[in-house]
Formats: structure tokens, sequence, C-alpha cells
């Protein structure tokens, strides 16, 4: 029993996603004019286990490739057969199923979007379909599936706003989202290789693909500081706390950018200091006013 509720835990990688999760999901409550409350907590909670659904759905099929890289069969419960792919099966659509019950109450809309990126997560990693296989559509189901739905999802829960208010915000996690996927793909290029895996990168090669990453970087590095500072999605005091997180957290990355001798090294070093204050400094941002109204 225990080795199965531990492989079950490992299967939904929690530790990766929840912080970009309420990052695209803040950003779209902030768009919409949200605000905290039980609308704030559902929508959420649905994207947290859309999300969790991809990442699990992924190990089920992923399974067999995993077993090639030490690492990964490791990592992967079902490879590592601590886990069988019937078990996880169930499991992934368990929380697909919730998912989909959280959508539904919070309204038809975030119900489309949000059983939108169920439908395109099961795709992607589904060995008959395999969309993380077919490049370029490979980035856009990834930047769909873990981040434009989630940001569309909260921001039809509240109200709607005026096209620029959610479209810049909406391009910068797109391309924050794709540049993510080409990371990995760099990273990963040589176990997708003996896996037989052909996505973008494989496609175009890596030269090109690290430069299309970068490029994309830097769209997204352009709309996401329109997104501050023009549309004023954070406000001043928010935006005051995230960078003092950032700071803190970045302190030990700037420590270990010695032992990286790789450009893609040195990227992820940043990359979820980064991401944790975005996330903590959001929440704030709504919790903050709501907790105010009881002192």
């Amino acid at each position: 029993m225990k080795k199965l509720v531990n492989g079950l835990v490992r299967l939904t990688r929690y530790k990766e996603y929840p912080f970009f999760v309420m990052v695209t999901s803040l950003l779209g409550v902030s768009a919409g004019n949200g605000f905290f409350g039980w609308k704030f907590v559902g929508v959420l909670a649905a994207n947290t286990l859309a999300v969790a659904f991809a990442f699990m759905i992924n190990d089920v099929e992923d399974a067999p490739d995993d077993a090639l890289d030490p690492v990964k069969a490791e990592r992967n419960p079902v490879s590592a057969a601590d886990l069988s792919a019937t078990t996880g099966r169930v499991a992934s659509f368990g929380v697909a199923l919730t998912a989909g019950i959280l959508y539904s109450v919070l309204g038809l809309w975030p119900f489309v979007t949000g059983f939108s990126s169920l439908v395109i997560a099961y795709l992607y990693s589904w060995r008959r379909i395999r969309l993380k296989s077919m490049p370029f559509a490979d980035l856009v189901s990834h930047c769909l599936m873990l981040a434009g739905f989630q940001f569309l999802s909260a921001y039809f829960t509240f109200e709607a706003a005026p096209l620029v208010r959610w479209l810049i915000p909406f391009i910068f996690i797109l391309t924050i989202s794709m540049y993510g996927e080409l990371f990995q793909e760099l990273r990963d290029l040589e176990v997708d290789r003996k896996a037989g895996v052909t996505h973008t990168t494989s496609l175009i090669g890596q030269r090109a693909a690290y430069w299309l990453m970068m490029g994309l970087f830097l769209i997204g590095v352009g709309s996401g500081l329109a997104t501050i500072f023009i549309i004023r999605l954070l406000f001043t005091w928010s935006l005051l706390l995230l960078m003092i997180f950032a700071a803190i957290l970045v302190v030990p990355a700037l420590m270990r950018i010695r032992r990286h001798s790789s450009q893609l090294g040195m990227q992820q070093s940043f990359q979820k200091p980064i991401e944790i204050a975005a996330a903590f400094a959001l929440v704030l941002q709504f919790v903050v006013p709501w907790a105010a109204k009881f002192f």
C-alpha cells in the first residue's frame, strides 16, 4: 500500500508546476478584474489539477521511452515499476474528472477552456496521436495546455475586459511557455532521439532551436514588461514585493552559476526563483486586500 501511495504521489510531479500555474492563473484573474473568494480558489484548484493531469498522463504514456534514460526511469514511477500503467491511467483520469467538475461549477467559458486544456493534454501524450512528436504542433499544444488555457479559464471566471487588457499578457505566457518547451527539448534531445521522438528541435536542429527559443524569450520579456508597466496587472506594492522576493531567491542561483558551463544550465538557475517570486507576489496581491477587510 505504501508503495502504491508513493507511486501515485510521484506520478503527480507536484513539485514541478504549482508556482507556474499560480502565475498563469492569477494573471488571468487580474486581467478579468477578479478578486479573492471561492471562484479564485476554485479556478486555481481546477487549473492545478488540469496541469497535474497533463504531467501524469505524460508519464504513463512515456514510460517505455523514459526507461531508456536511467534518471527518467527512476523518476517515473511507471518506468520504475512502482506503479502499473493501468493504475497510473485511472489515477490520471480521476484527476482530470475532478478538474472538469470544478470548471463546470465556474461557468460555461471556464469549462470550455478548461476542458480544452484536458483534451489537448491527453492528445499531447497519447501514443496514437502524440502531438509532442509533431514539429511545431508540440510548441502550440504545450503552450496552450500548460499556460494559455489556464489564463483564459481564470479570465473567464470573472468579468470580460478590453482586448488589450488580456491579449498582451496572453502573448506573454504563451511565448514564455513555448520558450520552456524548447528549453526542455534542447535539454532532452539525445534521449528523445533514442526514443524516436520527432519534435521541433529535432527537425530544425539545435542551433536554430536555440535562437528560436531566445527569440520567444525576448518577445515574452517585452510583453511581460508591457503587462507590468503599461497594462498594470500588478499593483505597485506587489511588483515591489516581486522584485524583493526575486532578489532574495536569485542570490543562491548566482552562487551556482559557476557550476554550469552551458547557457541552458545558467538559464535554468534563474527560471524557478523568478517563477516562485512572481507566484508569491501575485497571491499576496489578492489575499492582502481581502484580509484587510477584517481589520
